[in-house]
């Protein structure tokens, strides 16, 4: 069994991680753990297996395993950030909802043609966004939070351009709902996203300042065993520790004797501890 370790952009609740969970176990992988919040996820595969194949499965569910051969190959998207997606919206939201604002009347655009000509661009990289998220999701079985958008959206949008095809606009004029719908969720995700890098950094700086003391094993001339205290930062590849009951591990290691369960819930979330042989 190797262990892999991915990156993965895109997924922004509960049901993403169980799509690509759901995924990863039906393709044959063990000990998948995956967190939707920064993005991570490990398993153990079996041998023979074709990295590639998964890349392109998780994919196709809407989502990016970072650092792919995929990704390396792939067109680079026109925006690739929710923030420059929120701030192309913003330029077509804006003029929709000026009109809303009391004692200013800009009668050109109350016009509904002029509203669906603001609208479509947001609505077409809404779709492309949300609905197509979305509509893999369901087809996996697992649908994600993207597909309540895209349906908000849609509707407002459907009921929209049926009141101005009909002409029956001042009952059916809901393109500024449909603009607003998508703008705003891309700026809950860019600052979601801020949110989770801010932390994560702050998680690591507060880690590489705490010291660990660690149990060291040492050898004299005579093939005495000794064990002194040493400081985490100290250690380095091919020290011998002892790690006692209850003791943090201080670094990344390799059992050669005993057994141990660790509680890894501060890098998996969750909080089964995990017993190593």
């Amino acid at each position: 069994m190797e262990k892999v370790n991915w990156k993965v952009t895109g997924m922004s609740c509960t049901n993403c991680a169980l799509s690509i969970d759901k995924f990863l176990k039906e393709k044959g992988m063990e000990e998948v753990k995956v967190n939707f919040i920064g993005g991570d996820v490990s398993f153990a595969m079996p041998e023979h297996t074709d990295k590639l194949s998964l890349q392109k499965g998780i994919q196709g569910m809407g989502y990016q395993v970072k650092g792919s051969e995929l990704e390396s190959g792939a067109k680079k998207p026109l925006f690739r950030s929710h923030l420059q997606r929120f701030a192309f919206c913003s330029i077509f939201t804006v003029p929709l909802m000026v009109h809303m604002i009391p004692g200013i009347h800009i009668h050109w655009l109350m016009n509904p043609y002029v509203q669906l000509g603001l609208t479509l661009p947001v609505f077409i990289l809404g779709m492309d966004f949300f609905g197509r998220s979305g509509l893999k999701s369901l087809l996996k079985g697992v649908p994600n939070m993207n597909v309540l958008i895209a349906m908000g959206a849609l509707s407002a949008f459907v009921y929209s351009l049926y009141g101005t095809l009909t002409n029956q606009a001042a009952d059916y004029l809901f393109y500024e709902t449909a603009a607003t719908i998508i703008t705003l969720v891309f700026l809950g995700y860019w600052m979601e996203d801020k949110s989770v890098e801010q932390t994560q950094n702050a998680l690591r700086k507060l880690a590489q300042s705490q010291k660990t003391m660690a149990n060291m094993i040492a050898y004299d001339n005579e093939q005495n065993e000794h064990i002194f205290p040493v400081e985490s930062t100290s250690l380095k590849t091919g020290d011998l520790l002892l790690i006692r009951n209850g003791e943090a591990v201080p670094m990344d290691c390799k059992i050669l004797s005993g057994e141990v369960s660790v509680d890894e819930s501060i890098i998996t979330g969750e909080s089964v501890p995990v017993e190593k042989k």
